[in-house]
């Protein structure tokens, strides 16, 4: 009991610590924005007093040396735009602090929500590992335990990505995701450590969940990637129309076609430890049941997952479908979270292992 309790404190304060990193990254978000605004700002003021001071050279026929002459006595024909981000502060606001410039606002808030996801990581982990000493057994034997060990491999994955794909523009949307989905398992999930009912006392429990859950974090990470591909096209059209300006943080993200191939890598990924896990449970259900396959709810969920990501992967690689393909992953993602969750709580069947 001193273990399940201490496996509770620690998922308890990865929760609030994810709520700071969260805050961390909305931060970085702010002032990366606010640093955008102050640039394209100062680029209207430099090219108004370009045209203005063109215009003037003009209206009384000074040659060219005499108009760059005039030009710099007239305060700088050629504005020099705010160096954001050298540490030397911040010409646009009057900010003459050394590093305290909004890039430097932006870097520092973007380092504290990094480490304080990769605290987050390490609380998750300690807390899934005391919870499996505690019930002397794997720790995923029910839907909190679940939920738990998906939010630790979603951090894990996250923290991977960075170095592999560059991916801390996910962040704000990644730790929220995250708070939200500790919390549920908190406050609707949460049961006390039990044993296990007889059958999932098997050891493809370990091989079977384990793929499941790692398969389900590296899809939520693209199913993150995906929706910033989706707003980011949108936005990417209606600049291309003239429809409206940059908008907001929205310009500081990749291109739309990069977040999409690094959506791409995830989905990868993730497909064929999906299959494994399928073809896993199928063992087990011979090895438990006496039959490969029976149309379990679980089990029919988990094909139809499987065949939503299958037709994602088959559509990206058909001409005229990679702009549809962000939302085919969507779809194979709802399928997932109702295989996930919806089959638990709304159909009864042999896999109904919420605990609830």
């Amino acid at each position: 009991m001193t273990l399940a309790s201490l496996s509770d404190n620690f998922v308890h304060a990865a929760t609030s610590v994810v709520a700071l990193a969260m805050l961390a990254h909305a931060a970085e978000w702010a002032f990366t924005r606010e640093r955008r605004t102050a640039v394209q700002s100062a680029e209207r003021a430099a090219a108004k007093a370009t045209r203005t001071t063109s215009g003037a050279a003009d209206a009384v026929g000074m040659t060219s040396a005499g108009a760059d002459v005039a030009a710099e006595s007239a305060g700088g024909g050629v504005a020099v735009l705010p160096r954001l981000g050298d540490g030397t502060g911040d010409p646009t606001t009057g900010d003459s602090t050394p590093g305290t410039t909004r890039a430097d606002r932006a870097d520092m808030f973007s380092r504290i929500g990094i480490a304080l996801t990769i605290l987050t990581a390490a609380l998750l982990g300690a807390g899934v590992v005391t919870r499996g000493l505690a019930a002397d057994r794997v720790p995923w034997g029910n839907l909190y335990e679940f939920a738990v060990t998906g939010s630790f491999v979603v951090t894990v994955a996250y923290l991977v990505s960075l170095r592999k794909l560059r991916t801390s523009f996910l962040g704000l949307p990644l730790t929220g995701f995250i708070l939200v989905l500790l919390g549920i398992a908190i406050t609707v999930l949460y049961i006390p450590v039990s044993g296990l009912i007889p059958s999932l006392q098997s050891y493809w429990l370990a091989i079977h969940v384990s793929a499941a859950v790692l398969a389900s974090g590296v899809f939520t990470l693209g199913a993150v990637a995906s929706v910033l591909q989706l707003v980011k096209a949108r936005q990417e059209r209606r600049a291309l129309a003239g429809v409206g300006g940059a908008s907001g943080n929205l310009t500081n993200l990749p291109s739309s076609e990069a977040i999409e191939r690094i959506a791409y890598r995830l989905h990868a990924f993730a497909f064929p430890v999906w299959t494994f896990a399928m073809i896993a449970g199928a063992i087990w259900a011979a090895a438990a049941w006496g039959r490969y396959w029976g149309w379990d709810p679980k089990e029919t969920w988990m094909f139809i997952t499987w065949v939503c990501y299958a037709a994602y992967l088959h559509a990206r690689s058909t001409a005229g479908w990679r702009s549809k393909v962000s939302w085919i992953s969507l779809v194979a993602y709802g399928a997932l979270l109702f295989n996930l969750i919806g089959v638990n709580f709304l159909i009864s069947g042999l896999h109904s292992y919420s605990g609830l």
